[in-house]
This record gives C-alpha cells, sequence and structure tokens, in this order.
C-alpha cells in the first residue's frame, strides 16, 4: 500500500522541542533516532509531529546534538550564498544593484509591480494573518531571543567613535545632521530620509520656527512649528503602516495638533 506524502511536507508551524539527551525515543514504538522524523511517524504510524506534541507534550522531538549539527550546515550553506552574491553580484539582496533590478524585474513579472509590499501576495504574508508576529506568544519568544542575541552579540559600532566607524568626512556631515536634528530628536529617530530633509526646507522657508524630528509624548514627529501646533510628515508606503498612523493622528488631534501628510510625493509648495 502506497502512503502519500502529507502536502506540508516540513509540517509548517511546528516548533521542535530540543532537549539535551543522546537520542530520542518514538512514543509509538520506542525506536531511537536523533530526531522524530515526519516520514516514520506517517509511514509507520499515520501519525504527524503536530501529532506528538499533542498527545505527548513532554517528549522531544530533536536532540540538542542533532539540532547544533542542523545549525552548523545551515550556518555553512548562509556563508556561500554571501560569498556566491559578493563576488558575482558585488553585493547581497538589494545591496547589489544588480540583484535589485533583477529581483524587483521578477516581483513586477509575477506579481505586478515591483514593490512587493503594495502587492496583494506581499500584505498576505507582511500584514495579514500568515504573518507569525501576529500571534502574541511568538512575538514574545521572538523579542526575547532578540534581546539575548543582542546581549551576547553587541553591535560591531558600540563604543567607537564617528571617525572611527565613518571616516573624518563622513562623520564630520553626520555630526552637521546631529546639531540639524537636536539632541532630543536624534535620539528617538536617528536617520533622516532625503525626501523629508528637502520638505523640511519648504516648511523652513514659510515658517522659521520649524523643527526636525521634534519629539511630543512617544512619538517624534517629522516637521513640527509647535507654536502653531502643526506637523509635516513625509511617509514612504513601503514601511508605513496606515492603521498606527490613524491612530497616532486621532492621539495628536486630541491634542490639537493639525497633521499634514505627504505619501510617496512632495508638494511644490507648503
Amino acid at each position: 500500500m502506497i502512503i502519500k506524502r502529507p502536502k506540508n511536507r516540513y509540517q509548517k508551524g511546528i516548533k521542535h522541542y530540543i532537549k539535551d539527551v543522546e537520542y530520542v525515543s518514538c512514543p509509538y514504538c520506542g525506536k531511537k533516532m536523533q530526531f522524530l522524523h515526519w516520514g516514520h511517524l506517517q509511514k509507520l504510524h499515520r501519525k504527524t509531529i503536530k501529532d506528538v506534541r499533542d498527545e505527548f507534550p513532554d517528549i522531544p522531538t530533536m536532540t540538542k546534538k542533532e539540532s547544533e549539527k542542523r545549525g552548523k550546515i545551515r550556518r555553512k550553506c548562509n556563508n556561500k550564498i554571501l560569498t556566491t552574491c559578493e563576488k558575482r553580484y558585488g553585493g547581497v539582496g538589494f545591496a547589489s544593484k544588480k540583484l535589485d533590478i533583477k529581483t524587483r524585474g521578477v516581483i513586477k513579472e509575477r506579481y505586478g509591480n515591483k514593490n512587493i509590499m503594495k502587492t496583494d501576495h506581499g500584505k498576505k504574508f507582511f500584514e495579514g494573518e500568515l504573518n507569525p508576529l501576529k500571534d502574541s506568544q511568538i512575538r514574545k519568544t521572538h523579542r526575547k531571543k532578540l534581546k539575548q542575541y543582542y546581549k551576547n552579540n553587541p553591535h560591531h559600532t558600540k563604543g567607537k567613535t564617528y571617525e572611527e566607524i565613518l571616516g573624518p568626512e563622513k562623520a564630520k556631515k553626520r555630526r552637521k545632521e546631529q546639531v540639524k536634528n537636536g539632541q532630543k530628536g536624534w535620539l528617538i529617530a536617528p536617520k533622516i530620509s532625503t525626501p523629508q530633509l528637502k520638505l523640511f526646507k519648504m516648511v523652513k522657508e514659510k515658517y522659521p520656527t520649524a523643527v526636525l524630528e521634534y519629539p511630543i509624548l512617544d512619538y517624534c514627529l517629522d516637521i513640527a512649528i509647535p507654536e502653531l501646533k502643526l506637523c509635516f510628515e513625509y511617509d514612504g508606503s513601503y514601511w508605513h503602516n496606515p492603521e498606527k498612523d490613524k491612530r497616532r493622528d486621532e492621539v495628536l488631534k486630541k491634542m490639537g495638533w493639525k497633521v499634514i501628510r505627504y505619501i510617496d510625493y512632495l508638494p511644490s509648495t507648503v
């Protein structure tokens, strides 16, 4: 009798329960192995890893040794990909112009828009229910892992001066940006986009008291005229979430602020 493989071969959504033991024993037949393989469970017991987790929540599905072995192989594979991309294209992902043009071309051909976030396919994964971070438990675990990772792996720029990181010319430019943005604004939002700076220059001509990166509550306004309670925001649709912006605007309106937004374009005058 031929038993078909399950459609979702890799048991998407099932996290391995890893334990520091030499072997994992199958709860149905007692066979010892490095990890409970979906093929063994499916062919011999008509079960899945999910069934094991539901019926025997305390039984590990993978040993620590096997997990480390697989991690080592995965890292080796990732390093090979990085090296190949650097050699062939001069960078990885959108950092390489060749890959950038090639990737966006494929995305546009498949989904009708070179920006995947503006397509239904992209929204389904990044904003829809398929996004794993929609699950509060997964989100909590993810934050915990990130916190631990950065604790053990501090950023390579930590403790260095701008001159050491950027070089003398770029360091000088960065310090000018700091003065322009203001100390508090810089701490909240250190990177200012080019369109935002252009908008700031336009606003500054009409309102000399305009402030770039103005802190208020837990927010940082792109450009603000505090005495008029007037705020200008430049949003790139790729990153911005309309729902979050709407909630923030409602809070500011209650405080008497007027918010003017420009999405993906700059006006000729303000």
